[in-house]
């Protein structure tokens, strides 16, 4: 009976592990993630998640999708074929991942089938819960020894009438021998279940502690990469402004009057209120390249300090800027009451009449 007993425990508790470890079957990794976080979770291995998913390392980025699920229909397997508390071992299986399996501590697997290192071989068959340990069915052979007292065919002669007294003194001694040797083996047994436990808390600990330095290591390298983007970022930008700047002197640098050298800052560019770019400018920004360009001076940055730093003429030339409205825009002067400006978003960058800005013309200034 206890047998059975034993049989029927053991199928409940590995049944129980299977269904547990069920869960689902892809998973998108979150940050802070580990593939021995994750194996522990679900039930499974570190290298078993490592083949399912085509992964030559450990490393695991936040958002990757995993399946998780390629060691659930394993365990089954291994469940209905070890009703009897056994399992055969398979090419590359290790103590610890056949613990996993059956939620047991490898230590106690190498006890019960009395393995001296944690080395195993494929096709054996080991022991891997406590009811199919030989230890447990051979105990009830000291129970057993009273059969003994069953001599009387000796009692019949009276030469032998002490025999059953020294019988009885025998087996009486046996007992407390036996007694004897279970409870010195019981503090042994205890110390040696305290240092397995104190054995796994270090080796949890030790885990935890690269888990921790992985995830450290993780974000140093993810920070390192964002500052080498942002940093070919601002290269690039630099690179095009050089180029758009390079690109206007070379265009002034091949001749061309003030008409054509502000037809070619302008071209591809767009009104931006503050843009100053080789793409987005306004009115005073546009005023400013122009003549950076044209003669290679440099204005201030705002309509009305441009119109306080230039010369007001009476007999403007192409080349002369022109303000509006108290310094608050500016053109580009190129004759014939003609500019070119920046007036607007809608309007945009190009060439208009002088008289299609509305208000009065403060007067045009020379460089």
């Amino acid at each position: 009976m206890k047998k059975t007993l034993l049989s029927v425990a053991t199928v409940t508790a590995l049944t129980g592990i299977a269904s547990n470890n069920i869960s689902a079957a892809e998973y998108t990794v979150q940050s802070g993630d580990t593939l021995w976080g994750l194996a522990n979770e679900n039930g499974t291995s570190v290298s078993t998640l490592k083949e399912a998913n085509g992964l030559s390392g450990d490393l695991i980025l936040p958002g990757d999708v995993l399946e998780l699920d390629a060691e659930e229909a394993g365990n089954e397997e291994v469940v209905q074929e070890s009703n009897d508390g056994t399992y055969v071992i398979q090419p590359g299986d290790t103590l610890f991942e056949i613990g996993q399996k059956f939620n047991v501590d490898y230590h106690e697997i190498m006890e019960w089938n009395n393995l001296s290192s944690d080395m195993i071989y494929a096709g054996k068959t080991l022991i891997v819960a406590a009811g199919a340990a030989p230890a447990v069915e051979e105990a009830p052979a000291v129970e057993e020894a009273p059969a003994v007292e069953e001599a009387p065919a000796v009692e019949e002669t009276q030469v032998v009438e002490s025999a059953p007294a020294e019988e009885t003194t025998e087996v009486q001694a046996v007992a407390p021998a036996t007694q004897n040797n279970e409870q010195a083996s019981a503090p042994a047994a205890q110390n040696n279940n305290q240092a397995a436990a104190e054995q796994r808390a270090a080796e949890q600990r030790a885990a935890e502690q690269a888990a921790a330095e992985q995830r450290a290591a993780e974000q140093a390298a993810e920070e390192q990469r964002q500052q080498r983007i942002e940093q070919r970022q601002a290269e690039q930008a630099e690179a095009q402004q050089q180029q758009a700047q390079q690109a206007q002197v070379q265009q002034v640098s091949t001749g061309g009057n003030a008409a054509s050298v502000a037809h070619s800052v302008a071209a591809g560019k767009s009104y931006v209120y503050g843009g100053n770019s080789a793409t987005a400018v306004d009115c005073s920004a546009f005023a400013q390249q122009f003549m950076k360009a044209y003669k290679g001076t440099s204005l201030p940055r705002t309509a009305a300090a441009q119109m306080a730093a230039g010369t007001q003429v009476s007999n403007p030339q192409p080349g002369d800027l022109v303000f509006f409205n108290g310094g608050s825009h500016v053109g580009v002067y190129i004759g014939n009451g003609q500019m070119v400006d920046a007036l607007n978003p809608s309007e945009g960058v190009g060439q208009r009449s002088v008289s299609y800005v509305h208000g009065t013309i403060d007067g045009y200034f020379r460089y």
